[in-house]
């Protein structure tokens, strides 16, 4: 009979700077297999559109048909003026990438964070601090983070599309 080996235990990692936070945010893209959702006020301190971290989120994208990555800003500026990698992606995997922008409460809500497949998380509890905490295997924590992003997700609208058609 095959002995079914223990899940892994839960790690917490410490952030202290914002490079820090960009190392960890690329590393947790490279964990997320199904799912990524990430909420930030306007991702320009995310180092999203580095070639790394853009081949990151396709290399994520191209793992299986069933891959999602969640997208929730305040502010969609930096997103469309600043990151062609990024709108590149959207373009190309537009029925699994979805970038939404936040109105209502959501739009006071003032940490940031990056949760993958409900196991991983990222996050900074005031997005003008650079510290945070990066949290590995931790199932419970990241619930109240998916239950977190949920709600900010109801709180948004669609607000960047794959194509720039307009009036």
């Amino acid at each position: 009979m095959a002995e079914e080996s223990a899940p892994p235990r839960p790690e917490r990692f410490m952030i202290y700077t914002r490079q820090e936070y960009r190392e960890a945010v690329e590393h947790l893209i490279g964990l997320a297999e199904r799912e990524l959702r990430i909420f930030d006020a306007d991702f320009s301190d995310l180092g999203i559109n580095s070639p790394q971290t853009a081949e990151a989120l396709r290399a994520f994208l191209l793992r299986g048909s069933d891959s999602r990555l969640y997208v929730a800003v305040h502010d969609t500026d930096h997103i469309r003026n600043c990151c062609p990698r990024l709108m590149e992606l959207l373009r190309q995997f537009s029925d699994r990438m979805y970038i939404h922008q936040t109105e209502g409460e959501a739009a006071r809500v003032q940490d940031c964070f990056l949760l993958a497949d409900r196991a991983h998380f990222v996050r900074r509890p005031v997005r003008l601090q650079p510290r945070g905490v990066f949290r590995l295997h931790d199932e419970q924590e990241s619930q109240g983070l998916l239950l977190r992003f949920s709600e900010i997700w109801d709180s948004s609208f669609p607000a960047v599309s794959a194509t720039t058609a307009g009036l």
